[in-house]
Parts: structure tokens; C-alpha cells; sequence
């Protein structure tokens, strides 16, 4: 079994201190790796982290 910790935007938000909308922004813009699982936006703990130290 896949052990995955996987974050809302809304968790991602406040671990971040930016707002859910801020993070519709960077999704847009192609800054932060997301995906769509039944119908709620969620992130990976790797993306996070990459996203955090600006890998993406």
C-alpha cells in the first residue's frame, strides 16, 4: 500500500499563510502541482515540499 500524505488547499494554505485564492493563483500560473480526486483540489506532500524549496 501506497502511504501518500496528500494536503486540501485549504491545509496548504495555512501551512503556506497564504489564502486559498492565492493558491488558485499559483495553480493557474503554473508555480504549484495539483491534482482534481472527486472534485476537491488536493496537493502531495512531495509537491509541497518542492513547491516550498521553489522546485517547481
Amino acid at each position: 500500500m501506497l502511504d501518500i500524505k496528500v494536503y486540501s488547499l485549504k491545509e496548504a494554505g495555512k501551512i503556506l499563510g497564504v489564502t486559498e485564492r492565492t493558491l488558485y493563483n499559483y495553480i493557474k500560473a503554473g508555480r504549484m502541482k495539483v491534482q482534481k480526486i472527486g472534485g476537491k483540489w488536493i496537493i502531495t506532500e512531495e509537491n509541497l515540499k518542492k513547491f516550498i524549496k521553489g522546485e517547481l
